[in-house]
């Protein structure tokens, strides 16, 4: 079957699509043929191996050909033992951190949902790890309550816009994003009532219940005059920066600098589990939840689509479409 593949750690120019051996599922997971992938930044630090942190988990070289891709979405073709609650035909979501870059791939149950069949599976391929992101951060971590007002830094990627789709489904009462002016549009078309441009002094002033940091420009003590007296911050990430730690340094940064200047801060590490998709999955499903997709790649043309990736400034998602709905 066909599958992009790296060799060694390197940019995109090393990626390639070439023919790896066919897929069998294992005890708890399901086959499945790929429909469509969804790129994060998570795959440019994959085959980049950058941070030195990756290598260290991955391993300090690539020994046989690793196929790329984590989001996917497809439908079901076989079923491994002791697997219930799916049929061959099922059309599901999922995100498996490595091989979804492939004509066909094995899907531990535990990490996938079946999708209905109004969804767009290329809009489905998009929601995964933003999509479970978000959630941890606004639902589990800062538990945003009805009516509460939540600001969305770094709003316009794949992880800040759908958490301001997010936080006007768990019901806050106000939602406002931090984003380039060019993405304004983008932002007041998925439900954003206030939107600011980073780039010029047009800030917000608050105050705002829970602040969603996916970027990390701004210092915790920069964040505080903007915070309620109940408000907290929940940091999903940051800008690329430094050799061994990447955007896990800011994140390490305000985890000490929380308690100095006393704000209520959490970390975010999304966490891959089935109850999480199947409520993204029932988003999809019910309208309310719509990923926004930048452009849409074919296989052959990943490279490209990997370039546009490391640039920062995509708007929304990027997809690439594997095979036919």
């Amino acid at each position: 079957m066909e599958a992009v593949t790296f060799t060694t750690y390197a940019g995109p120019e090393q990626l390639q699509v070439t023919d790896v051996p066919d897929v069998t599922p294992g005890k708890d997971e399901l086959r499945v043929r790929v429909v469509s992938v969804s790129l994060n930044a998570f795959d440019w630090h994959q085959y980049r191996g950058d941070p030195l942190l990756v290598r260290n988990s991955e391993g300090w070289r690539v020994k046989e050909p690793r196929v790329l891709g984590a989001d996917l979405s497809g439908v079901v073709e076989q079923l491994g033992e002791n697997v219930t609650g799916y049929a061959v035909g099922d059309r599901v979501l999922a995100e498996i951190s490595r091989g979804a870059l492939a004509e066909y791939a094995t899907v531990p149950t535990k990490v996938c949902a079946k999708l209905a069949d109004t969804v767009d599976l290329d809009a489905a391929a998009a929601t995964p790890m933003a999509g479970l992101t978000a959630v941890k951060a606004l639902r589990d971590v800062a538990k945003v309550k009805a009516g509460e007002t939540v600001l969305v830094w770094g709003a316009s990627g794949g992880v800040g816009h759908l958490a301001v789709q997010i936080a006007r489904i768990l019901g806050a009462g106000r939602v406002d994003a931090v984003c380039s002016g060019r993405n304004a549009d983008m932002m007041r078309g998925i439900g954003a009532d206030g939107v600011f441009d980073y780039t010029t002094s047009d800030l917000p002033t608050g105050p705002y219940d829970v602040i969603i940091d996916t970027v990390s420009t701004r210092s915790l003590r920069q964040l505080k005059p903007l915070l309620s007296p109940t408000g907290r911050v929940a940091t999903l990430g940051g800008l690329a920066n430094g050799k061994i730690l990447g955007p896990g340094r800011p994140i390490i940064g305000r985890i000490i600098t929380s308690k100095l200047f006393g704000v209520p801060h959490d970390k975010v590490f999304a966490d891959i589990n089935a109850e999480a998709l199947a409520w993204l999955a029932a988003r999809l499903a019910d309208g309310s939840l719509t990923p926004v997709i930048q452009r849409t790649y074919s296989l052959d043309e990943i490279r490209d689509a990997c370039r546009t990736l490391e640039d920062g400034h995509v708007a929304g998602k990027l997809v690439v479409r594997v095979g036919e709905a």
